[in-house]
């Protein structure tokens, strides 16, 4: 008993051993960040896939290679950007973000520096980058524009993108400053002088005391979505705009972006739309966060704890799945839940904005598989360990000899799979000794469980019951013809109240006949008894004793009626021996006539008895013209002339297998029948044809013809036709039963066809020789 309980107690003990493993790693890496780059590379190919249109008004001034080509070097001067400010004013450009750093005077045109402001100052709504100033690898400051700039732009703001461990820039700090966190990103700053309700969702940072004045400040983290790769938004050449290829109709209304994009001069970023492209250019990072911004759609991470509770139900889930499903059922579903938790992150990204690193679920999903199927088939090995020794202690089943070749193997799984091949083998040696045994048998056999289903059966059964199939095996024996007065259970005889075995005698159709034995079957599993139903064919039997009491009927009555006559008229005529003797005719008749019957009965139960085993090569033209030949006086007697038609023998010779005297009395009696039924003066043909793999003999008569009724009976035992207004004709009806049964022990057949008024014409047909033996089963 208690072997038991720890056998059932130690698989819930191990599988809270590895959930709880699982869920720790899981907790672990999703809180610690373990599995930081492969989140990483999840939420660049999830941001990939699901970008959003870029905004039509945004459009991207490229200072380029041909921009570069056409004006001149750089730097170019600043009379060049007023003039482009100034053009983009008439052209009625709604705001201009001129992402340059204009930290420096023009030592060359110091008269450039007043137009750009002025420029500036004109169009009202000119947005300036600041930057960091470093000295080495410290911090020191703020670079910032001029002041003549500064006075004269509508707002200033730092255009910094804050880079990830991976070197890929996804996000954005919206406040930043030296000292403190002041100065609004560039794109926000675009968005608080356009569209200020829209920026009131990002308002600046209080400003606390104890802030370190000596160190860069940053608040607001944001991570961006992205638009799509580098190229997405509209560009414009920066000198095509400046030369007036480009429409005004086209910067009408626009919020227009100048920055560098030529190789080279930009602070180009890796961004994770960029795939295996060039980077994406800094004043596009800055339409990307302006449109980002514009809409709210930025990207709002989950804490790690909340990513690590996900991750740890969908752990469970699937360690309760393992508990309970087949090792199919939860390795689908370990996969399942892992995709799922991708999927999870994805949907949540794209329709809610927030991110959630799915690759700790995926983890634990995807680890608890392994290490629940490691335990499981630790168990299984020893239960199989335990079994197989118990199996090599039993020895072998029905008597087989012990297979002891080969030589014990060092490692233990060998040994194992060598126990494991012996019993299997053991077992398909009576798997197949079964099987074979219940083929063999010579009655069917049907073996039904508790459940009534059908688990055996063999060749005879089916053949019995003419149904190949389980269910159809069920039906047909349900719809046996049970006597009524038997207690039935599911459509069966319920012998449930028997000892033994009960046997029925049933007649499917009429024409067969089967002896059925029930019997209960017992399992210690059940309560409920299965069933072995055994099937035997009667219908031979049954036949022999139809025939039996036919022959004792007409031996009581045909062959003692002409031996009754004969004593009559010898007794009756005793006193007078001159009477007597003119009897003599008559006693002859009735002799002949119980002569006849004996020598008919003979005929059949040397046909019936025939054995092919015995049979000889004999030519059917001598065998045909023989038979003529015997049946001439009779036909000559009533004027029938006789027509052989042999010809056919002497192309091929008419060679078969078979009893010279057994076919030589079938011909004979068809002869014989049609000389009989022939009609006085009349032809008599028989042909002997060769036609495909048979030979065939007709036997053709002109005489009255056989009424369609009668054909039936025609070969049946003592079944005469008898014609209204015709004598009743000599015999006992055992001549066409002779011929039937010669041409089926030689594998043949006999048929007629018969038209009233017209005449009959008999058809035997033979196989040829080699094929008789085969035909009739031998």
């Amino acid at each position: 008993m208690s072997a038991s309980a720890s056998s059932l107690h130690r698989p819930t003990v191990e599988w809270f051993a590895v959930t709880l493993l699982c869920v720790l790693l899981t907790l672990v890496s999703a809180v610690e960040g373990w599995l930081w780059r492969i989140d990483q590379t999840l939420y660049d190919g999830v941001l990939s896939a699901w970008t959003q249109p870029a905004s039509d008004d945004v459009v991207i001034v490229s200072i380029d290679d041909a921009s570069l080509s056409s004006i001149g070097r750089w730097p170019w001067s600043r009379r060049v950007h007023a003039a482009l400010i100034d053009l983009a004013r008439e052209a009625g450009a709604r705001a201009i973000v001129l992402d340059l750093i204009l930290d420096a005077p023009s030592l060359d045109d110091p008269g450039a520096d007043m137009a750009l402001a002025r420029a500036i100052h004109h169009q009202g709504r000119v947005v300036l980058p600041m930057t960091q100033a470093t000295t080495g690898a410290m911090l020191s400051g703020e670079v910032r524009p001029l002041d003549v700039f500064v006075d004269a732009a509508a707002a200033i703001g730092h255009s910094q993108v804050e880079f990830d461990p991976d070197g890929i820039a996804r996000s954005v700090y919206l406040w930043e400053g030296f000292g403190a966190a002041r100065h609004p990103q560039l794109s926000l700053a675009l968005l608080r002088l356009l569209e200020p309700e829209a920026a009131d969702r990002f308002p600046p940072p209080p400003t606390g005391e104890g802030l370190d004045h000596q160190q860069w400040q940053r608040a607001n983290w944001l991570r961006m979505p992205f638009s799509g790769p580098p190229g997405t938004y509209t560009h414009y050449s920066y000198k095509a705009v400046l030369s007036g290829e480009v429409p005004p109709e086209a910067l009408r209304g626009k919020i227009l972006l100048v920055g560098t994009t030529a190789a080279g001069m930009g602070d180009a970023v890796p961004t994770p739309t960029s795939g295996l492209s060039r980077p994406m250019p800094g004043v596009e990072v800055q339409a990307n966060v302006f449109d980002a911004l514009r809409r709210g759609a930025a990207v709002m991470p989950l804490s790690p704890w909340v990513s690590a509770a996900v991750a740890t139900v969908m752990v469970v889930v699937v360690m309760l799945i393992l508990l309970y499903a087949e090792a199919r059922t939860g390795l689908l579903a370990s996969f399942i839940l892992g995709a799922s938790a991708v999927l999870l992150a994805g949907l949540g990204l794209h329709l809610g904005g927030w991110w959630f690193g799915p690759a700790p679920a995926v983890l634990g999903c995807v680890l608890a598989y392994p290490l629940w199927s490691w335990r499981r088939l630790e168990s299984a090995q020893r239960y199989l360990d335990a079994e197989l020794i118990a199996l090599e202690r039993e020895g072998t089943p029905l008597g087989l000899p012990v297979d002891e070749g080969g030589r014990t193997a060092a490692d233990p799984l060998e040994r194992r799979i060598h126990i494991v091949r012996r019993a299997a083998q053991h077992q398909r040696d009576v798997r197949r000794f079964i099987a074979d045994t219940l083929e063999h048998l010579p009655i069917g056999v049907v073996v039904i469980d508790q459940m009534d289903h059908v688990i055996l059966h063999n060749e005879r059964a089916r053949h019995l019951l003419r149904a190949f199939r389980n269910d159809a095996l069920l039906s047909a024996l349900r719809g046996l013809p049970w006597p009524t007065y038997l207690p039935m259970r599911d459509g069966l005889p319920d012998v449930s109240g028997f000892s033994g075995t009960r046997q029925f005698e049933l007649s499917p159709d009429k024409k067969r006949y089967l002896l059925v034995s029930v019997a209960d079957l017992f399992s210690e599993s059940s309560n409920r008894p299965g069933r072995v139903i055994g099937l035997a064919d009667v219908t031979t039997m049954h036949e022999a004793q139809r025939s039996r009491e036919d022959t004792m009927h007409f031996l009581s009555h045909d062959l003692r009626a002409p031996l009754a006559s004969i004593l009559t008229l010898i007794d009756g005529y005793r006193d007078d021996p001159v009477l007597q003797a003119g009897q003599i005719p008559r006693i002859a008749r009735y002799a002949r006539s119980a002569l006849d019957l004996a020598d008919g009965l003979f005929r059949l139960v040397r046909a019936e008895g025939s054995d092919p085993k015995d049979f000889v090569e004999l030519d059917l033209a001598g065998l045909v013209d023989s038979a003529a030949d015997e049946v001439w006086p009779q036909a000559n007697a009533r004027g029938i002339n006789i027509e052989v038609d042999t010809r056919d023998a002497e192309k091929e010779e008419a060679i078969i297998r078979g009893d010279f005297s057994l076919l030589r009395r079938a011909v004979i009696n068809l002869l014989t029948n049609a000389v009989k039924y022939g009609n006085a003066g009349s032809h008599v043909s028989v042909s002997l044809k060769a036609e495909g793999t048979d030979w065939v003999i007709r036997v053709r008569d002109q005489g009255e013809g056989i009424p369609a009724d009668a054909l039936p009976r025609l070969f049946k035992r003592f079944s005469r036709i008898v014609d209204e207004g015709r004598d009743k004709p000599s015999g006992v009806g055992l001549g066409l039963i002779i011929v039937k049964t010669v041409a089926e022990r030689h594998g043949g057949s006999i048929t007629v066809d018969s038209q009233v008024g017209v005449g009959s014409t008999f058809e035997l047909r033979l196989p040829l020789r080699g094929q008789t033996a085969d035909a009739v089963g031998v």
